[in-house]
């Protein structure tokens, strides 16, 4: 009688473990993909919200180039059409300040005055210079 030779294993992988290797596969890839998608949404709102802070600075360096400041409010359109309200104001009585030259809060907003600031900043007036 012939010994019988040892059954060897064969190689290779079965079909469910291909299938399951393939799911495994997918499921990255589509987590993958939303994770992309959820970046590109938010680097897209992040520019946009950074275009606008530039244009904002560049509506308050245009204002502080005509000359003194005065209080009011100025309105304009961002070159995407949003409308832009541009809000001086002598900080002076609100803090008590009496006889010191003016400290200007400069802020623009998108939409009224009231809306959220898109950029703030103080502006000191020069001692003696007065609003109008």
């Amino acid at each position: 009688m012939r010994p019988r030779r040892a059954r060897r294993d064969e190689d290779g992988f079965t079909t469910v473990e291909v299938l399951v290797a393939f799911a495994i596969a997918a499921a990255a890839t589509i987590m993958a993909f939303e994770i992309a998608g959820t970046a590109a949404g938010a680097v897209r709102r992040l520019e946009t919200r950074r275009i606008a802070a530039d244009e904002a600075e560049g509506v308050v360096l245009r204002r502080l180039a005509e000359g003194p400041l005065r209080p009011g409010l100025v309105q304009g359109r961002f070159s995407d059409g949003t409308p832009w309200t541009l809000a001086v104001l002598d900080l002076r009585p609100v803090l008590g300040l009496g006889r010191a030259p003016p400290l200007w809060q400069v802020r623009v907003t998108a939409g009224g005055p009231e809306a959220r600031p898109l950029y703030a900043t103080l502006v000191p007036g020069k001692p003696g210079e007065t609003p109008e």
